[in-house]
């Protein structure tokens, strides 16, 4: 909630997540899958310059992906939904709520894979450090 928060306040999201409607072209989008898939990916700058894919998927996991499981989960605690019923009107009843929990768990284990695959694909010593010293070291 922090970092959700935080990244509103300082327009982190919108100056480096959000992505342009010039990037969201067809033709744009198809280039970095394909680019993506065949492994030809740019090294890491050490800061926020995300490619569209990254925009995409963090944009997505942020507020889409982590909302939703979280109020899927609220959604099947009987505790909660005794006090908020309208959870369980908006996820259609308790086994629907635990079926896209589900799903979305499997989304965020998905997003983790790749992602931590993309960071050794990218450059794994430099991203650490970059990670750990908040400076890019070459």
């Amino acid at each position: 909630m922090i970092y959700f928060l935080g990244g509103i306040y300082t327009g982190h999201f919108r100056r480096h997540l959000l992505p342009g409607w010039a990037e969201l072209r067809p033709a744009q989008l198809w280039s970095e899958a394909v680019n993506h898939l065949r492994l030809k990916i740019r090294a890491a700058t050490g800061g926020p310059q995300y490619g569209l894919l990254q925009k995409c998927a963090y944009f997505g996991v942020i507020f889409v992906v982590l909302p939703g499981t979280v109020l899927t989960g609220f959604a099947m605690s009987p505790a909660i939904t005794a006090a908020h019923p309208w959870l369980l009107d908006l996820r259609g009843g308790y086994e629907s709520a635990r079926t896209v929990h589900f799903f979305l768990a499997v989304a965020l284990v998905l997003f983790l894979a790749v992602h931590v695959a993309m960071v050794i694909e990218s450059g794994f010593k430099r991203q650490m450090k970059a990670m750990t010293f908040g400076d890019r070291y070459d």
